[in-house]
C-alpha cells in the first residue's frame, strides 16, 4: 500500500457500511492481510496479538485463549469452561461461528485459515444492537478475500520447523468475468507440544503423563486415549468453497461452504488429572447471502460433532449439534443525512448426545437428550449527520429467547464530533446481553454410585441446568479521541468504563439423604448478585515514516473490581466458611492489567522485508476450582512476559517469497495460563507463492 492508503484504511463492521477507520464512532481496528503476512503470524488467534485491546494467551503450541479487554473468569473458582471467553462474538463475513453449548468460539474449529483472509475487523465494547447476543465484549469479524483480477489466482503458503510444526494453506480461484467467480482453499496444521509434562492436581506439580494420579488421590491410571496423542497439541485440516455471482448490477449472490476436522489439547473442560484435556471437533457449514439493492439477507447452516475430554468416561462430553441462522436487513436512506436499517433475525441451535450415551448401561452424557434453544430478534439502527461536524449513530435490538422465556433489549448511542479535519472526539453508551446456552440451561448429569463395603450406601453425582438463568449483561460508557498529528501519523485514545452483572456459576449443594453427602457431587447452575466494574484506557498509533518503514504501537491498561463475589461457590451446608453467602470485593487479577504490542515493518530494499512484532502481558493470578482445594498453590501465579516475534522474508521473484519466522524468539518458556504448557521458541522456514 502507499502511504496514503495505509493512513486511510476502511472498516465495514462498525456500521455495516464501508467507511474510513478514522471517522468511525466506535473503538475499532482493521488488520490487513499484508500486515498478517508481514508479521509471520501462524494462526488467526495469534494474529489477534497485532490488534489493540486483545489478550491472547497460549496454552499449548498453537492453542490459545483470547479475551477482548479482559472481562474473563469473573466468578474466579470456575470449572474450566466457565473461564473461557463466551462474551465476544466471532464472525466470518458476518456469519456467527459461535458455539451455543458453553458459549464462545473454539478457534481450532474455524474452517478457514490465514490464506483465505483479506482483513480482520474488531469492534471493542458491547455491540449487540448491531450483531446480536454474545457481542457483549465486542466483535471480531474475519473478512475473506475477493478475487480482484480476471482469470486464475493462486495463493499458497507452507511452513515447517521446530518443535515439530507443519502449517500450510493453498487457495485457487478463477474470475470468469465481472459476473461470476469461484475460489477453493484447503489448509492443515500439525503441531507438537513443547512440554513432556502435565500439571497434576494431586501433587501440585508437573509430572510425566504415565505418573499422573487422579485428583481424588486414588491411583487411577490415565486412559489410553489420553496417552496416545499426548505429544500432539494441534492436528487440524479444513477445506472451503466460495462462489460469487452478480447476475445484474444491483444483485449479488454469495455462496460459501466448507468443513473441518480438528484435535487439540487445551485448558477447557476439567479432567481428573490435569487442566490440559484433548478435544475433537468436526463441522460442516453452508452460508448463502444475497444483496438486492439495499436489501440484504443471509441464511447459514452448520452441523458437527464435539468431543471434549477425550478419554474421560464420565460424563461422556460428546454430542452432535446443528445451528440454523438467518437474517434480513434493509438500508433505507430517508434523506441525504439520515439513514435507518431495520432488521429481523432468527437462530435455532440443537444439541444432542442421544447417539452416544446409554444411561441404562452406565454411559452418562452431559445432556442425555436432544435440546433446542431458539432466538428471534428485531433491530433498528439509525445514522444521522446532524451537522457537518456532528454525527449520531444509534441502535436498539429486542431478543426473545425460548430459554429463558424472556425478552432482552440491547441499545447503543454514539456520536462523533470533528473539532477540525484532523481531530475528532467521540462518545458511546451501550448495553448488551449474552446469549442463552444449552449447557447451562439443560445440563443433566445424574448417576447413583454404590459405595464399596457399605451395604445399600450410595453417592450421588448430579449436575443440573437452569432454564431461568438471567443472561450476563454489560453496560459501557466510552470516550475517544483521534488525531491526525501529521499526514503520516495518527493517534487514537479510548477511555472506557464497563459494568457487568447477572453472572452465573455452578453452585455445589449438599446431596439429599439417603446419599452419602461427603463423597457426592451435587451441582446446579445459579445466578449471583455480583457486579464487575472495569475502568481502562487504550492508546494506539499509526506511523508511516516512509514507504520503507511502518510502525503501529498499542497498549491497554485496565483495572477490574468485582463486588460481592462469593468466597466459594458452595452452600453453607457444604462449606460454612467459603460459600455464596460470604462475599468480598476483589481485584480481578485473572486478567493482566497492562498488555499490548508494536508492529514494526521495515523494507530496506524492494525484495527484502523485516518485521518485528513484540507482545507484552503484565503479571496475573489465575484461579480455578483447584485454587479452593489447595489455597497454598502457586500454580496460578503467571509472570509478566514479553514475546518477541520476528520474520525476515525475501522475494525470489515477483511471485515467490521465502522466509524465516521466529515466534517467541527470546525463548521465554514461562507459562501464560494456569496448568498449561511452558511454550518456547517456534522456528519456521517457509515458502509463499502468489500467482
Amino acid at each position: 500500500m502507499t502511504i496514503e492508503e495505509l493512513m486511510q484504511i476502511e472498516i465495514y463492521s462498525v456500521t455495516k457500511k464501508a467507511e474510513s477507520l478514522f471517522d468511525t464512532p466506535l473503538s475499532s481496528s482493521t488488520l490487513t492481510a499484508d500486515e498478517i503476512i508481514n508479521s509471520g503470524a501462524t494462526s488467526i488467534p495469534e494474529a489477534l496479538r497485532l490488534i489493540p485491546g486483545l489478550i491472547v494467551r497460549e496454552q499449548a503450541n498453537g492453542t490459545y485463549d483470547v479475551h477482548l479487554r479482559g472481562f474473563d473468569n469473573l466468578t474466579r473458582y470456575s470449572r474450566g469452561a466457565d473461564a473461557a471467553n463466551y462474551i465476544t462474538l466471532i464472525m466470518i463475513d458476518d456469519r456467527p461461528i459461535f458455539n451455543n453449548n458453553q458459549g464462545g468460539v473454539y478457534w481450532e474449529t474455524i474452517p478457514i485459515s490465514l490464506i483465505d483472509i483479506d482483513r480482520i475487523e474488531v469492534i471493542r465494547g458491547p455491540a449487540a444492537p448491531l450483531y446480536g447476543p454474545n457481542a457483549v465484549a465486542g466483535v471480531i469479524n474475519i473478512i475473506t478475500k475477493e478475487l480482484k483480477k480476471d482469470g486464475l489466482t493462486l495463493n499458497a503458503d507452507v511452513r515447517a520447523g521446530m518443535p515439530n510444526t507443519h502449517i500450510g494453506g493453498i487457495g485457487a480461484g478463477y474470475k470468469f468475468n465481472d459476473k461470476i467467480s469461484t475460489y477453493v482453499s484447503g489448509n492443515y496444521e500439525v503441531r507438537d507440544r513443547h512440554d513432556d509434562l502435565y500439571f497434576e492436581y494431586a501433587s501440585d506439580s508437573y509430572k510425566p503423563i504415565n505418573e499422573l494420579i487422579s485428583v481424588d488421590g486414588l491411583q487411577q491410571s490415565v486412559p489410553q486415549e489420553f496417552i496416545t496423542d499426548y505429544k500432539r497439541s494441534v492436528d487440524k485440516k479444513g477445506a472451503n468453497l466460495f462462489l460469487d455471482y452478480h447476475p445484474v448490477d444491483d444483485l449479488n449472490i454469495e455462496l460459501q461452504a466448507g468443513l473441518q476436522k480438528s484435535q487439540v489439547q487445551k485448558v477447557y473442560i476439567t479432567n481428573d488429572w490435569s487442566p490440559l484435556s484433548t478435544s475433537e471437533n468436526e463441522t460442516k457449514y453452508i452460508n448463502l447471502s444475497t444483496t438486492k439493492g439495499n436489501l440484504k439477507g443471509r441464511v447459514s447452516y452448520v452441523n458437527g460433532m464435539d468431543h471434549f475430554n477425550k478419554g474421560m468416561q464420565f460424563p461422556l462430553l460428546k454430542y452432535d449439534h446443528e445451528t440454523l441462522n438467518a437474517s434480513v436487513e434493509y438500508d433505507w436512506s430517508l434523506t441525504d443525512d439520515l439513514s435507518v436499517r431495520p432488521g429481523a433475525f432468527y437462530q435455532s441451535a440443537t444439541y444432542s448426545d442421544k447417539d452416544y450415551v446409554s444411561p441404562q448401561s452406565g454411559i452418562i452424557g452431559i445432556l442425555n437428550a436432544k435440546r433446542t434453544i431458539t432466538n428471534s430478534a428485531l433491530s433498528l439502527t439509525a445514522d444521522y449527520n446532524l451537522t457537518e461536524s456532528l454525527r449520531l449513530v444509534g441502535g436498539v435490538r429486542l431478543d426473545e429467547f425460548s430459554s429463558p422465556n424472556d425478552i432482552y433489549m440491547s441499545y447503543q448511542i454514539s456520536g462523533t464530533y470533528h473539532l477540525n479535519k484532523n481531530n475528532i472526539v467521540r462518545a458511546v453508551y451501550s448495553k448488551s446481553s449474552s446469549g442463552s446456552f444449552i449447557g447451562s440451561n439443560y445440563a443433566n448429569i445424574y448417576a447413583e454410585v454404590p459405595i464399596p463395603g457399605i451395604q445399600g450406601a450410595e453417592a450421588l453425582i448430579s449436575y443440573s441446568g437452569n432454564k431461568d438463568l438471567k443472561l450476563f449483561q454489560i453496560n459501557m460508557l466510552e470516550l475517544g479521541f483521534r488525531s491526525k498529528i501529521k499526514s503520516n501519523l495518527e493517534l487514537d485514545i479510548e477511555i472506557f468504563r464497563q459494568i457487568g452483572k447477572d453472572m452465573y456459576f455452578l453452585l455445589q449443594d449438599r446431596a439429599p439423604e439417603p446419599y452419602i453427602a461427603e463423597i457426592s457431587q451435587y451441582f446446579y447452575f445459579e445466578n449471583i448478585d455480583t457486579k464487575a466494574i472495569q475502568n481502562g484506557i487504550t492508546l494506539s498509533a499509526n506511523y508511516v515514516a516512509s514507504s520503507k518503514l511502518h510502525i503501529k504501537p498499542f497498549v491497554t491498561w485496565q483495572n477490574t473490581e468485582v463486588e460481592n463475589t462469593p468466597t466459594g461457590f458452595n452452600t453453607e451446608a457444604v462449606d460454612p466458611v467459603n460459600n455464596i453467602n460470604t462475599t468480598v470485593t476483589v481485584t480481578n487479577d485473572q486478567t493482566p492489567s497492562l498488555f499490548g504490542g508494536i508492529y514494526i515493518n521495515y523494507k530496506p530494499v524492494k525484495q527484502l522485508n523485516v518485521n518485528l512484532n513484540p507482545y507484552y502481558m503484565s503479571s496475573q493470578h489465575q484461579y480455578s476450582f483447584y485454587s479452593q482445594i489447595n489455597p497454598a498453590t502457586r500454580s496460578g501465579e503467571i509472570d509478566s512476559k514479553l514475546i518477541l516475534n520476528a520474520k525476515v522474508s525475501y522475494d525470489v521473484t515477483k511471485n515467490i517469497n521465502v522466509y524465516v519466522n521466529a515466534r517467541n524468539a527470546f525463548n521465554d518458556q514461562s507459562r501464560e495460563f494456569m496448568g498449561a504448557d511452558g511454550n518456547g521458541t517456534v522456528l519456521l522456514g517457509g515458502l509463499r507463492v502468489s500467482l
